[in-house]
């Protein structure tokens, strides 16, 4: 919309769209349109149009690239609009835009629906000021927390049952503005002692952030930078700087289900990746396995071990213990070996079992630390007790290599070069990747597109232009000399 307003006065802005001199400038209107087809899926391979668009400008602008290659996956917050941080502020101006907008809808002055649903305080200019209470004291904030979670509940059912009234297009938008309001009543308040609905103490992950955009989640980029919103992963060359594929998700979401998106686009564009570099949010064992399926090795660190609690420490762990998969063989760390080895259960999952026998175990001098729970040799049962028992994940295996791979020096040094990833992600803040401009999942992820379209489009203009041959011309005179032929 910005452009369209600068190309009605600005000559560079009317080239850069390719638009004529003179003549109208395209209309929201027609933009919207255009938006609206890019979304929509291709009848040929039932892709989306802005996917197909993204992987005709990546191919045309990698021609003529050179063919050292270094890719690297990362993520980058993409704030959304109207995020609010508490609770009242979610329920009160949700509450307020929903009888707000029913009053457009049905053509009904404000303050007479006010008055018809007893709820004078929609009126003001702020939800805090127009329930009017101390909210310093602990007690006047649980009854209006109360209050506001009664009127909403009370409030949605009535509109809900006068949906007939509204017209079409308006009653999936009440629809979904009520199940908004009701899912913060059911994630963020809990009943106290007395009944009342109060603001509950435990946290819920997938808690809304935004009446405006319900899709968005609230997450953290590191330990001390929350942000709400969603995610935007991007996969892309650190030689060239092109993007090769981009994923926007939830804030709340991890990054290794969308790292495993991301390379399977780009390897349906036909980009040959043989070795991609990320940060551990992405090295998963499961998400190696992936990559590994498509031929890709990634240069990312294990997953750290698990954290002990201060009773647990001392005791010895599953990673102490040498394997041997190939000839199923178990060694603990007094130097026993053991091939007592099967396959168990756990749920759906096959998983290894070794076992060692109970007079070995009897005996060792790290019994203590190896069976902190061993009191004797007979069970309460007066059964035989059984000797340690080390049950292995199905993905043990790959998990262990990873960490060997790790540990290695010229893989560490191979990583350190992630950090010139930096420049990828400001590409992408660049074009338009840092702020989501309009609602919902859907258009954030078209906008990160037209980003990454932006970006690759900008890297393919400065490599023609380096790689162009200057033309040769005269310089013109600013003023003809006065026997100058015409």
């Amino acid at each position: 919309m910005q452009a369209c307003r600068r190309a009605r006065t600005d000559l560079s802005w009317r080239a850069a769209m390719r638009l004529p001199v003179s003549g109208e400038t395209p209309t929201e209107k027609t933009l919207r349109e255009f938006e609206g087809w890019l979304l929509q899926r291709s009848p040929s391979c039932e892709l989306p149009r802005y996917w197909l668009v993204h992987q005709w400008l990546f191919e045309m602008a990698s021609r003529g690239e050179s063919a050292r290659r270094l890719w690297m996956m990362d993520s980058t917050p993409m704030f959304c609009f109207g995020a609010l941080r508490g609770t009242v502020r979610l329920l009160g101006d949700g509450l307020r835009g929903l009888v707000r907008r029913w009053a457009r809808w049905t053509r009904t002055p404000l303050p007479k629906l006010a008055h018809d649903l007893e709820l004078p305080w929609v009126t003001t200019k702020s939800t805090k000021g127009g329930l009017a209470i101390d909210w310093r004291d602990p007690e006047a904030r649980h009854e209006v927390v109360h209050r506001l979670a009664t009127d909403v509940q009370r409030v949605v059912e009535q509109l809900l049952t006068r949906r007939g009234e509204l017209h079409p297009s308006h009653r999936e938008a009440l629809k979904q503005r009520g199940a908004a309001l009701l899912k913060v009543i059911h994630d963020d308040l809990e009943a106290d002692e007395r009944g009342r609905l109060v603001i509950a103490s435990r946290s819920t992950s997938d808690r809304l952030v935004s009446m405006t955009d319900p899709e968005a989640r609230a997450g953290r980029k590191s330990q001390n930078q929350p942000f709400k919103g969603f995610k935007l992963n991007v996969l892309g060359d650190l030689v060239s700087g092109l993007i090769a594929s981009v994923k926007v998700v939830p804030g709340n979401c991890g990054d290794g289900g969308p790292g495993q998106e991301l390379l399977r686009r780009a390897h349906a564009l036909g980009v040959r990746l043989s070795r991609v570099l990320a940060d551990t949010a992405y090295g998963g064992t499961e998400d190696r396995l992936a990559a590994r399926r498509l031929g890709i090795e990634l240069v990312a660190p294990a997953p750290p071990l698990p954290s002990l609690s201060q009773k647990s420490r001392g005791v010895l762990r599953k990673h102490e213990f040498a394997l041997d998969f190939e000839a199923r063989r178990a060694t603990c760390p007094a130097g026993v070996e053991t091939l007592m080895h099967r396959e168990v259960s756990r749920g759906k999952v096959m998983c290894q079992q070794f076992e060692w026998p109970v007079a070995d175990c009897a005996a060792c001098p790290l019994r203590r630390r190896c069976m902190p729970k061993w009191t004797d040799v007979k069970s309460s049962r007066g059964q035989p007790r059984k000797g340690r028992r080390l049950t292995l994940d199905a993905r043990e295996e790959a998990l262990r290599a990873a960490r060997a791979e790790w540990a290695k020096p010229e893989r560490q040094a191979e990583y350190r070069r992630r950090a010139e990833g930096e420049r990828l992600i400001a590409r992408m803040v660049r074009f338009g990747g840092r702020q989501a401009l309009a609602f919902g999942l859907a258009k954030a992820e078209l906008q990160a597109h037209a980003a990454a379209m932006a970006a690759n489009l900008a890297r393919f203009a400065k490599t023609l232009h380096a790689t162009s041959k200057p033309v040769p011309h005269e310089p013109l005179p600013l003023f003809a000399e006065p026997n100058a032929p015409p």
